[in-house]
């Protein structure tokens, strides 16, 4: 199971509230603690607990987060020979709420210095890979030429939209699967999936524009796939929440290394939501992973 992640690593500095902050109200915070982050160190971590090869595309800052950010990853399965240092580290701003729902604010830092030019001077490294997890933590450029350097080798290109944004076709046409939630799909399309009928339209949008599969993260409700001939909902794991940050990245950490090793697509969403259902019973985007998943 070989997947490289070109993405993003953050610093996330994580305060737990009564309740998220309204605007214009001053909260105190309950406690601070500061926890490793970016959707794609968390994606990457994710992959590398549960055994598989992950290289990492990117940057991180000139900096003492920098520093600490690549150890981290490298004590958990992941490689970052690949990855540059440059200006100042990105950071997450994270409110936790007593129900476990989240707030954040990014500041990018040095994943936006990851260039095009980057990403193709390790061509050989997406090209030999099983499969390419990306999202959008990154300029757009940069993710486009990564998808589509692998598509054109004949790998699994995962996209996780976020933060949501349009995208153009020529790089949706080179995803394999995208895995929007709910609010990222209705930003996509224009269409809200308030039942299954809207969303099934909403996917049919996407696959329409050359994306292979749609999976879509629907938190409490679980997920729900379709491609050109199926699809299927994976109903959520019960757990009583704690942080719910890092939940999607778990999923499509996991996804991937699920469909490496030959799951399908049915088998890798009940696969993934088993583990982002773990992840939020912990605080933190990467906590430890228990073995036997």
């Amino acid at each position: 199971m070989n997947i490289t992640v070109v993405g993003s690593i953050n610093i996330d500095l994580v305060y737990r509230v009564p309740h998220i902050v309204r605007e214009g109200e001053t909260l105190h915070s309950t406690s601070h603690s500061i926890h490793f982050g970016g959707k794609g160190s968390n994606q990457a971590v994710t992959a590398g607990q549960l055994g598989a090869n992950v290289r990492f595309i990117g940057k991180v800052g000139a900096d003492a987060f920098g520093e600490q950010a690549i150890e981290n990853m490298e004590s958990k399965n992941v490689r970052t020979d690949l990855v540059g240092r440059q200006g100042s580290t990105g950071q997450a701003i994270i409110q936790v709420s007593d129900s476990g729902e989240n707030s954040i604010v990014l500041f990018p830092g040095a994943n936006f210095l990851v260039t095009p030019n980057q990403v193709e001077q390790e061509m050989d490294v997406l090209r030999t890979s099983d499969a390419l997890l990306l999202q959008l933590e990154i300029p757009l450029e940069s993710v486009t030429k990564a998808a589509g350097i692998a598509a054109r080798a004949g790998k699994t290109v995962i996209l996780n939209p976020a933060p949501a944004r349009e995208l153009p076709d020529e790089l949706l046409r080179n995803v394999t699967i995208l895995t929007p939630n709910e609010t990222e799909l209705k930003q996509l399309t224009g269409i809200d999936p308030v039942d299954e009928v809207e969303l099934r339209k909403a996917c049919d949008v996407m696959l329409a524009k050359g994306v292979g599969a749609v999976v879509v993260t629907l938190g409490s409700k679980g997920a729900f796939y379709q491609d050109e001939t199926e699809f299927g909902w994976i109903d959520a794991v019960e757990v009583e929440p704690v942080d719910t940050t890092g939940a999607g990245d778990a999923f499509n950490g996991a996804l991937a290394v699920a469909l490496c090793r030959g799951d399908s697509i049915s088998e890798a969403v009940k696969y993934a939501n088993q583990v982002a259902g773990f992840v939020v019973t912990k605080m933190g985007a990467q906590p430890e992973l228990k073995a036997g998943f």
